[in-house]
């Protein structure tokens, strides 16, 4: 009898096992012939159209976009980490990603072999697509020209106390990189706070939730001048705004890729891998500077209407290390801003 009822037991638990294999497997192929995508990004909504419609046409897979910031996106994706939404994190600050990289999943898509090998994770957890050096834009109708910034000193200026704006690095990705590429620039032995503590007084409260807001403030006159990303002045420059003006600072400056992520455990993988490829294809990238970014590629030539790279004193910013310290810059930067 006990044999029999341990031959019953046995069999039970194959068929349950088989059972699981049999739902894991249909959920493997499920996946598998999804033509569904989540995309979360930051990214401008005429660029990410672009990239959604061409890419809904190539593959018939359909994207569901969420856009915000940069840092509320990836806080959200570590949210959601036990049961993942997103398959996709695109155009993140690549420090940012690396800060919260134990929640993407490896892939290095074809593509990379064409892709500047410094705007690559060293664990293929992110690729950058797109760079954008930080730079200066100011309001030629309110900065008189031999007043006109030459550089990040400028920005510790009193006398331009109140006329400044700076995009909040606590809830902007982008505001991060430029936090981190200031402090590279300025450190004079004390990190560069010595600088930011200064730039704080000189903002006198002007720290802005969007990282939109200081250029769209300085070209409606709002402010006089602020530090944002090339992209973010080109707009206004090629669109024939004659009351903008651009400065690469003299003490150099950073130019830090946004990057693609795959989402771990996310519930389109292939579909996100597919993503990723395309991002970084050749004809993609090729139309990349169309809108006012910097390509990845080294096998496309440098883009026209951009001052090369050569021109710019570009200085070693380390964007792995700013991910790491991530944590402890946006305490030092929130002590500040509170007076402490």
């Amino acid at each position: 009898m006990k044999k029999i009822t341990g031959i019953i037991i046995a069999g039970l638990l194959a068929l349950l096992m088989a059972g699981c294999s049999g739902k894991q497997a249909a959920d493997k192929a499920a996946a598998g012939n999804s033509k569904n995508l989540v995309v979360y990004s930051p990214a401008p909504e005429k660029l990410l159209n672009m990239i959604i419609q061409e890419f809904q046409d190539k593959t018939g897979i359909k994207i569901e976009l969420v856009q915000a910031g940069s840092g509320e996106l990836l806080t959200r994706i570590k949210s959601e980490s036990a049961n993942p939404l997103a398959d996709i994190m695109f155009a993140g600050g690549a420090e940012s990603m690396e800060a919260f990289k134990e929640f993407f999943q490896a892939y290095k898509s074809p593509e990379t072999e064409f892709v500047n090998k410094e705007y690559i994770s060293s664990e293929n957890l992110w690729t950058g697509v797109f760079v954008s050096p930080t730079v200066i834009m100011y309001n030629k109708n309110l900065v008189a020209e031999k007043d006109a910034p030459k550089g990040w000193a400028t920005f510790a200026d009193s006398k331009w106390k109140g006329h400044l704006a700076f995009a909040d690095p606590t809830s902007s990705g982008s505001a991060y990189t430029t936090l981190s590429i200031l402090l590279a620039a300025m450190d004079k032995g004390d990190g560069g706070w010595g600088f930011i503590r200064t730039y704080v007084k000189a903002l006198d409260g002007n720290i802005l939730s969007s990282s939109s807001a200081p250029h769209k403030g300085v070209s409606d006159g709002e402010y006089y001048m602020c530090i944002t990303p090339e992209e973010s002045v080109l707009q206004y420059l090629r669109a024939g705004a004659q009351h903008i003006g651009i400065i690469y600072a003299e003490e150099g400056t950073g130019a830090v890729p946004s990057a693609v992520g795959v989402v771990k455990n996310c519930p389109n993988a292939e579909n996100a891998k597919k993503f990723v490829d395309f991002v970084l294809g050749k004809d993609v990238q090729g139309k990349i500077p169309e809108h006012l970014y910097r390509h990845v590629r080294t096998d496309l030539a440098s883009s026209d209407g951009f001052k090369p790279l050569s021109d710019i004193l570009m200085n070693n910013y380390d964007f792995l290390a700013a991910s790491k310290n991530k944590a402890a810059n946006i305490k030092q930067w929130n002590d500040i801003v509170v007076g402490k």
